[in-house]
This record gives C-alpha cells, sequence and structure tokens, in this order.
C-alpha cells in the first residue's frame, strides 16, 4: 500500500515537471519569435533609413550647384552691398533737392530773387543746414517767402538771419538770408537717448 501511494506521488511530480518543461519551452520558443520579429523589424527599418539616406546624398548632390550657386550670390550681395547702399542714399539726397528746389521754384514771390543757395555740415550729430541769400523789393516779400519755405515739407527750423538794405544799380532793395536744417540729414539717435529724452 505504501508503495502505490509513492508511485502516485512520483507521477504526480513528473506531470507537474513536464507542465514545467512545456511551459519553459513555450516560453523560449514565444521569446525566440519575438526576438526575430524585433530583428526583422530592426532590419527593415535599417533598410528604409538607408534608402532614405542615400535618396537624401542624391537629392543634395543634386542641390549643390544651386547651393553653390546661391553662395556666390550672397558673396556677389555682400560685395555690392555697400555700392547699394550709396546709391540709395544719392537717390535720397537728389530726391530731397529736387523737392526743395521745385519748391523754391514755384514758391518764390514776384520781385524777389536768390543770389546764391550755400550748405553747411559743420556737425556730424546736427543736421545739413542750408542758407538762402536773396534780394527783394519789399520786407513783407521776404516774411512771405519765409512762409513758403516753411510749408516745404523737407525743411525745418526756417529762421531769418539777416535783412540789409543795398544799393544795386540805381534803385535800393533789400538783402536777405535765410537759414535752414534739411530734413533726415541728422544722424538717427541710438534708443536709448530716445528714451532718455520721452522720460524726461
Amino acid at each position: 500500500m505504501p508503495f502505490i501511494n509513492l508511485i502516485q506521488e512520483q507521477r504526480l511530480e513528473a506531470r507537474r515537471n513536464e507542465n514545467r518543461a512545456r511551459l519553459f519551452f513555450f516560453t523560449f520558443v514565444g521569446c525566440a519569435v519575438v526576438s526575430v520579429f524585433a530583428v526583422g523589424l530592426l532590419m527593415f527599418e535599417n533598410e528604409m533609413m538607408s534608402s532614405q539616406e542615400s535618396n537624401y546624398q542624391a537629392k543634395a548632390q543634386k542641390l549643390a550647384p544651386l547651393v553653390k550657386r546661391i553662395q556666390a550670390n550672397d558673396d556677389d550681395y555682400a560685395e555690392l552691398q555697400p555700392r547699394l547702399e550709396t546709391l540709395q542714399n544719392a537717390q535720397l539726397v537728389t530726391g530731397r533737392w529736387s523737392r526743395i528746389l521745385d519748391h523754391l521754384t514755384r514758391q518764390t514771390p514776384n520781385e524777389t530773387w536768390l543770389t546764391s543757395v550755400r550748405c553747411t555740415a559743420n556737425d556730424a550729430q546736427k543736421p545739413v543746414n542750408v542758407s538762402f541769400v536773396g534780394m527783394s523789393t519789399h520786407q513783407e516779400l521776404i516774411g512771405d517767402f519765409i512762409e513758403r519755405l516753411q510749408s516745404c515739407p523737407d525743411l525745418t527750423d526756417v529762421a531769418l538771419k539777416y535783412t540789409m538794405e543795398k544799393q544795386v544799380a540805381q534803385t535800393r532793395d533789400i538783402e536777405f538770408e535765410i537759414s535752414a536744417d534739411i530734413t533726415g540729414t541728422a544722424p538717427a539717435k541710438p534708443k536709448d537717448e530716445v528714451k532718455k529724452e520721452s522720460g524726461s
């Protein structure tokens, strides 16, 4: 009787061992399948990345002449930029003077004429100053001329410097000098200075 019970226990133990072995085997097979799948996936991704890399290299080779051309254009632009700025500044100054002279042509009163126009720029921090020297038959015409100059958008701080009676041929006319600053010729103030001035 005791032998029969022992055999039963041995059989149960053997069955447990078989189940354990089967479980380990299936676990091993599952791990192996997952590993093979992971390796396959990594290889597939590697192939895709290699394909993309070759595509990008081909595109880079195609675009290389264009990149060289862009670089050459940038170099040319950097070389020509100072000339371009000089030309733009010259056009700006020429346009400003054209407007001022056109204003003088249209707005100088009758019996008043200019004998000279002088520009001075003594201080680099201040705008260019222009002086209009001329002759007129009456003081009122000089005052009218000053008002007309004040209406010119390219001139600021228009002021009379002097008037003086002068003998010209058989008549006595009035010589005058009017000074004004040309708008936009003063250097731009740094932002810090503008903030200080607006704060005070």
